[in-house]
């Protein structure tokens, strides 16, 4: 049997339909091939929706968060970064993270913020044992200031050293008796200076009255040391734009200078004003190394074991011997606590006025989980003003993943649409807080997404892993006593996105040519049979 039989040539007829029927097979033929050839030797994107598998994880347990945020009138020492998942925590972090300050015109400084601990300040002075009932026993040394004498204070004395605060405050309490102590010794320096002058004029002691020899004692004082209640008096607070308590800051010539963040001890809060007093004084009326070098001081701070003694001789260098063994303990702490002094020179650096916002900048790894991050305002040793934090802020940037693999991904043109602007749909968006006790939300759905093959750059066998997000934002409102936070809650989503490409087989590509052939023959064999029998049709037929 032969499938492929002939009919005799001189049975087939060449008709001039034929021809052009032909001619529309061999057009039909080409075109169709030209096209299934460039269809093979082509790839396109093939799009798949697959269900995570957490198995594949094992190695990469967390992911990498990346950040670049401006938080518009938070200091960078008060700026704390927290991270909260389903299966841990981790709370003030440093890793990775830098801070730079950002002036009030919004001018990032040059200089980078150390993220140093701040749990290596000491909060009291463990060398004034009494309590505060008792250091008032003889009357208050550290001045309280109200409405009414505060801006006279300010007006009156050149140099004013107020400590604001408040009443709930912790902090507070536990500076109190190191306050007044500094108060006592302020005014013991004054009242020796003062006497040292009647000695040396030949004055009696009974010259002048008790009024008239405290009013030369104030004058002589080289700083008015004051407290001023925030609780009482919050509209003063709101001036002096208090945002943490206790605030301690220094006044020349009422205008505000700087705030003292250092240890909390008498003889370093004394080595601090001396330091802003050479600043701002001419050498001859500096007054604060009489406080060092006076010869009278409290025994009951530097030397303990004298405690049944009131007032002794204390040199200088007994004070600082007594000191230094009390808050350093070995070389390498000695070493430490030098830079740290250094670091944190009265200059500015405590002026949170000049540097009311903070740029933060950097990148942490955070587990496969539902978790937040967190942009608080925190600082050790002080209690938040709720109504006074800002949690206004710009994000410049904010994605997972490896940031490499975003940069490969965005640069391809063979992208779907809205794919690169959904790796950080919320670049350059500003979150402004209008009212008190209000922070923004943000709430991110986190899609993994695969690329595959040649078609996006990745060799074979590989995968290129970006995440996409979709974000939700909301104004959230707090209660007065709770202080506001900038939250972002994410949640990974258990599908993943997978994109690759989708090429055909040799095989395919030569059945399709075979189908186009033979399919081309068919079907115009089929219109040529058509368009015969209806020709016929049309003719009409004669009888003889």
């Amino acid at each position: 049997m032969s499938m492929y039989q002939r009919a005799p040539d001189d049975l087939t007829e060449s008709t001039f339909r034929g021809k052009i029927m032909s001619m529309v097979a061999a057009i039909s033929i080409s075109t169709l091939f030209l096209l299934e050839t460039k269809a093979y030797f082509s790839t396109t994107l093939e799009t798949d929706l697959l269900l995570h598998n957490p198995t594949n994880d094992i190695e990469e347990p967390q992911v990498q968060l990346n950040f670049d945020i401006t938080m518009m009138d938070m200091p960078c020492e008060q700026a704390t970064v927290d991270v909260f998942s389903t299966v841990g925590y981790e709370k003030n972090v440093t890793k990775n993270i830098r801070k730079y300050p950002i002036d009030e015109d919004g001018v990032r400084q040059q200089y980078e913020a150390r993220n140093w601990h701040q749990d290596d300040v000491e909060l009291w002075d463990p060398a004034v044992p009494e309590r505060i009932e008792d250091l008032h026993m003889d009357g208050e040394d550290a001045i309280s200031l109200d409405v009414e004498s505060f801006p006279y204070a300010l007006k009156q004395f050149p140099y004013l050293f107020v400590k604001f605060y408040s009443d709930d405050c912790t902090n507070c309490n536990d500076l109190a008796p190191t306050w007044e102590a500094l108060g006592e010794v302020i005014t013991d320096t004054a009242m020796n200076i003062v006497d040292e002058h009647m000695e040396s004029q030949e004055m009696a002691s009974n010259q002048y009255a008790d009024d008239e020899y405290e009013s030369a004692v104030n004058a002589m004082a080289p700083i008015l040391v004051t407290k001023l209640n925030c609780s009482l008096y919050p509209s003063i607070c709101n001036t002096q734009d208090i945002r943490v308590y206790p605030t301690m800051r220094v006044f020349v010539d009422g205008e505000a200078k700087g705030d003292y963040n250092g240890h909390r001890t008498v003889l370093e809060i004394v080595h601090w004003l001396s330091h802003i007093e050479a600043e701002y004084r001419e050498p001859r009326e500096l007054r604060m190394r009489k406080v060092l070098q006076c010869k009278y001081c409290l025994v009951v701070m530097f030397l303990p074991l004298c405690l049944h003694i009131i007032y002794s001789p204390c040199p200088l260098s007994t004070i600082n011997a007594v000191a230094n063994e009390r808050t350093v303990r070995n070389r390498d702490e000695r070493d430490w606590n030098d830079a740290l002094t250094s670091y944190r020179s009265p200059w500015g650096s405590w002026n949170v006025t000049r540097h009311p916002g903070c740029q933060l900048t950097g990148h942490i790894m955070v587990d496969k989980a539902p978790g937040k991050f967190v942009v608080h305002s925190e600082s050790y040793g002080h209690d938040m003003a709720a109504h006074m934090t800002n949690l206004s802020h710009i994000v410049h940037h904010f994605s997972f993943g490896d940031s490499n693999a975003q940069d490969s991904i965005e640069a391809l043109s063979s992208l779907p649409k809205g794919t690169a602007k959904s790796l950080h749909p919320m670049d350059e968006n500003v979150y402004v807080t209008g009212e008190l006790h209000q922070a923004y939300h943000h709430h991110l759905r986190v899609i993994a997404t695969e690329f595959r093959g040649k078609l996006f750059n990745v060799a074979r066998e590989k995968v290129l892993r970006v995440y996409r997000i979709l974000h939700n934002s909301q104004l959230s409102t707090y209660r007065e006593h709770i202080v506001p936070k900038a939250e972002f809650s994410y949640d990974l989503s258990p599908l993943s996105v997978s994109f690759g490409e989708e090429s055909r087989h040799w095989y395919d590509y030569l059945t399709s040519i075979m189908a186009i052939v033979g399919g081309a023959f068919t079907v115009v064999g089929l219109m040529d049979r058509s368009i015969s029998g209806l020709s016929k049709k049309s003719t009409p037929a004669y009888y003889y």
